[in-house]
């Protein structure tokens, strides 16, 4: 169980870093650049997907997925959602939701993006 929060640990300080310095970019861009900060964001978070959260067990990463065909697919979709929350949260003020909150959000976010491409769906503890 230690092992498992070690791990979930793990993996929100790597959102919450990349998480923070798409706001940073966001935040110090100028209005020319602004619209490209979602793409840039998207991509972002999609390379987290493949690099690094395929290194962390499922059902907190994704090594599940890890040489699937369909990873690239499914990272392009967790990308998306990832940074247009991250945005929202920027843009709303910085409201933030309870840690079971954000992490029910988080794990609804990837197995819909799982059930978009055609990926088995992850089961979480209770």
């Amino acid at each position: 169980m230690k092992l498992l929060r070690n791990v979930s640990a793990a993996l929100s300080g790597a959102v919450l870093s990349l998480a923070l310095g798409v706001v940073v970019n966001a935040v110090t861009l100028s209005p020319a650049h602004a619209d490209t900060v979602p793409s840039q964001a998207t991509q972002q978070y999609a390379d987290m997907c493949a690099n690094q959260a395929t290194g962390i067990p499922a059902p907190y990463g994704e090594a599940d997925l890890k040489g699937n065909p369909k990873l690239g697919e499914y990272c392009k979709c967790f990308g998306a959602k990832f940074a247009e929350r991250a945005m929202a949260s920027v843009q709303g003020g910085g409201k933030s939701s309870s840690l079971d909150e954000t992490v029910k959000e988080e794990q609804a976010m990837r197995n819909g993006c799982r059930k978009q491409v055609g990926l088995p769906l992850l089961k979480f503890g209770s």
